[in-house]
């Protein structure tokens, strides 16, 4: 299956995939305007790094034709010209014509997932977690359906094929392409957007068993095979922090 960095999903991305683009960042707890932003006379700095604490909101225009934020930790709140709207985790917004403003207006940092693309309906925006005790049951969709890594590392099962997944990585699950992750190491988390159903329309999980065997509906050549295993071998991640 097409696991993709955000780096490999702008250079490699197959036809079908229809997201275009994903990041992964955090904004800062609000510390008013009464908290120092340098060194103190003994040279105490209360926030990590040279470039002074992190963001606290963050603006946003909208740049595709889907572009959807989705709180994965903590509590923002978004201002926009149609309003102000609370979110908190698994709540998502989708970024109007005009733009929008995040804010962390909760008790610690907040996580956000946006997500850009060209999908033409999704049936559903969540978080999925799965821990040592509560396994992924290898599956199949009518659909296809994106993971969106945010929290953990797992071994995914996908096509009788090992992924090794950590944060900041996306999976593109095509139509009728089994995969699931039987035995997670350590409880791990991703935003999924499940898109329009197709061929029997089933809406869910489907497995063999229940449900007969899957007609996969998307090409995935050899060499993409090949390249998402690489891509799942490597170290580096897309999580970022907002800038101001």
């Amino acid at each position: 299956m097409p696991v993709y960095s955000r780096e490999t999903l702008r250079s490699d991305r197959l036809p079908w995939v229809e997201v275009d683009d994903f990041q992964i960042f955090s904004l800062a707890k609000s510390v008013g305007p009464s908290v120092p932003t340098g060194p103190d006379s003994n040279g105490f700095t209360p926030y990590w790094g040279p470039a002074g604490p992190l963001a606290s909101q963050i603006a946003l225009q909208k740049s595709a034709a889907r572009d959807r934020v989705v709180v994965v930790s903590g509590q923002v709140q978004a201002i926009s010209d149609s309003g102000r709207t609370t979110l908190l985790k698994r709540d998502f917004i989708d970024i109007p014509e005009s733009g929008l403003t995040l804010y962390n207006v909760g008790t610690s940092a907040a996580e956000v997932v946006r997500i850009q693309g060209h999908w033409e309906e999704s049936l559903r925006t969540e978080i999925c977690l799965f821990d040592s005790g509560a396994p992924c049951t290898y599956h199949y969709h009518d659909g296809d359906e994106y993971w969106f890594v945010f929290r953990g590392h797992f071994n995914l099962r996908y096509d009788n094929r090992d992924f090794a997944m950590r944060p900041g990585l996306m999976l593109a699950a095509g139509m009728g392409l089994e995969h699931g992750v039987p035995d997670p190491e350590e409880k791990f988390e991703a935003v999924v957007i499940a898109t329009r159903l197709s061929g029997k329309g089933r809406d869910g999980m489907l497995v063999r068993e229940l449900h007969g065997d899957p007609v996969p509906s998307r090409a995935v050549p050899e060499s993409t095979w090949t390249r998402s295993e690489l891509v799942a071998g490597t170290n580096s991640t897309t999580v970022t922090s907002a800038t101001k």
